[in-house]
């Protein structure tokens, strides 16, 4: 089946259009049939090649520099491989290999060639067509009080819990060992012998509160208690103009939405707290929203299981010893910079995930 020939200005549009997507064929293509609906639409393939014979040279279409009459023509082997690509974009190079008969490597190379990257999908929290309104009108409200007062994130006490086992996360990718020769290292998991110990912590004006041990398994009564006693302690140093004026920040957990709970967080911090049937509403199922889960926990998780864990004094110890070294530093700036920046993608997205455009 003949090519179907461009004209020259059509060639110099699709290039130009291809240099203002960087290199992204699938882009430039949806890019020109939304600049050009009149136009006859090009698949991304047309623009690989176009940008390929512009950097060697040559004039698609015309013969110029050596070429004949036509597109330049392309190897059966990448032929095969860019259309491999194009039905199904997850496909490893293995599995490509497996198929088409082409070694790995000269897959790898075709890939290269045509500016294909190996991208990765981001884990997001999944929420609930109802949700989305609600996260949007958080974001809306939160970035207005921002807004008016920009010490508003900063006075407001972040809070959540989170559970620490003895086979907890911990990121192999970055856990290696430097040798001369290989020693086969292993690590052991998922033992049949677990514990767990529970942690409260709350960033309050950059600086982290806690962690704070909760006994046992959280319920509306014990969180209570530890508002009405342990909370003060907490904040013993916390100034006082702070302490007295500060906002307290809950999830939507079940123990946080206890009758007594709120009846408690109405008398003590009147308009003052975000949480379900709140002053402010605190969105279902948004982590992505709260510095503690999109900072905090990640950061002293991967220090606590950097090494295993043998013993429940030993996770204990290493807790407290990963959150020193976390608390040395304030982060109230880049918080709060991070916090805007996620309402305002948020926003932008209509309340659904957003993270992987972070």
């Amino acid at each position: 089946m003949p090519r179907i020939q461009y004209t020259p200005q059509e060639y110099a549009n699709m290039h130009f259009i291809y240099g203002e997507c960087r290199g992204n064929a699938n882009a430039a293509a949806a890019l020109y049939r939304e600049r050009y609906p009149n136009l006859r639409h090009p698949d991304y393939r047309v623009f690989i090649r176009v940008h390929g014979c512009f950097s060697e040279g040559r004039i698609p279409g015309s013969g110029v520099g050596g070429a004949s009459a036509g597109r330049p023509v392309i190897s059966n082997d990448e032929e095969i491989v860019l259309d491999e690509i194009e039905r199904d974009s997850s496909v490893s190079t293995r599995t490509l290999a497996r198929h088409t008969g082409i070694s790995k490597s000269r897959i790898q190379r075709i890939l290269k060639k045509n500016m294909f990257h190996p991208y990765h999908f981001t884990r997001v929290q999944t929420l609930q067509q109802r949700d989305y309104n609600k996260r949007l009108f958080f974001c809306q409200q939160m970035l207005a009080k921002i807004e008016e007062d920009p010490q508003f994130f900063n006075n407001i006490l972040w809070t959540d819990e989170s559970s620490f086992k003895r086979d907890g996360y911990f990121n192999m990718h970055n856990l290696h060992s430097w040798q001369l020769s290989n020693p086969r290292l292993m690590r052991e998991d998922r033992s049949q012998y677990q514990f767990k110990i529970n942690y409260w912590t709350g960033i309050l004006n950059g600086k982290i509160i806690g962690p704070f041990e909760l006994p046992g398994n959280l319920s509306g009564q014990s969180y209570l208690q530890f508002l009405q006693n342990d909370l003060p302690n907490l904040l013993e140093d916390v100034p006082d103009e702070v302490r007295e004026n500060h906002w307290l920040q809950n999830d939507g957990c079940p123990a946080h939405y206890a009758t007594q709970v709120r009846a408690y967080l109405n008398a003590t911090y009147e308009n003052r707290w975000i949480g379900r049937l709140g002053p402010i509403l605190w969105p279902p199922r948004s982590p992505d929203l709260n510095p503690l889960d999109f900072f905090y926990w990640g950061c002293l998780k991967e220090e606590v299981y950097s090494k295993p864990i043998r013993n429940l004094e030993e996770l204990r110890s290493r807790v407290q010893q990963a959150a020193t070294k976390i608390s040395q530093r304030r982060y109230a700036r880049l918080l709060k910079r991070a916090f805007v920046r996620r309402c305002r993608i948020c926003i932008r997205v209509n309340g659904r995930q957003f993270e992987h455009l972070l």
